[in-house]
């Protein structure tokens, strides 16, 4: 499979097969991740991988659905997943080194690109994901028994599909990109 079809192919898959997934493919996912570049080589992140059951159901109960974070019904669908891959950031490791003014968006940006490697690797593994962060951040804290300085990212169910996903649409990327422009000169745009 070569890179554009790997892109191409990247779908939020939210229907898994019964299927387990092999360790080695697990971890395959994990250095993928790991090899994302960082601010300072930091490498905020850590993972916590689940695949038993119970466990898994604590998780999704600290989801929601929607914006409605308070009332809003857990993401079952996640259940169907043999594996749960939670990405969470080490705040500590950032603020020992950048300081607490660039905390929040170092952290992010960080475990952000190690999530787009996982997730792109799972297609070329052949396999799916969603990149969930529609959970209560304290509730699922404790369920994983974090410690402060740890916060919990994203969760990535990960899985055989069941679904064929159609590829939803993108904004033209001519009306987003502009060369040697400012953006707030929209007039004048070029094209690609």
């Amino acid at each position: 499979m070569n890179f554009d079809d790997i892109i191409s192919q990247r779908r939020s898959v939210r229907s898994y097969l019964d299927r387990e997934i092999p360790y080695q493919w697990v971890h395959k996912i994990l250095e993928y991740g790991h090899a994302a570049p960082s601010a300072g080589n930091i490498q905020p992140w850590e993972f916590i991988v689940v695949r038993d059951e119970e466990n898994k159901r604590a998780i999704v109960d600290t989801t929601f659905i929607g914006n409605n974070e308070v009332d809003g019904k857990p993401q079952n669908w996640l259940l169907s997943a043999p594996v749960f891959i939670v990405v969470c950031a080490n705040r500590d490791k950032v603020k020992k080194r950048y300081g607490e003014t660039s905390l929040n968006s170092l952290v992010y940006l960080d475990t952000s690109a190690c999530i787009e490697n996982m997730l792109l690797g799972a297609i070329y593994l052949g396999l799916a994901s969603c990149y969930v962060s529609g959970f209560r951040k304290k509730e699922l804290s404790e369920v994983l028994g974090l410690p402060k300085s740890h916060e919990p990212i994203g969760l990535l169910p990960i899985g055989y599909s069941t679904e064929v996903c159609l590829k939803r649409p993108k904004i033209d990327i001519n009306e987003i990109t502009h060369f040697e422009k400012f953006i707030n000169k929209q007039e004048e745009k070029a094209v690609l």
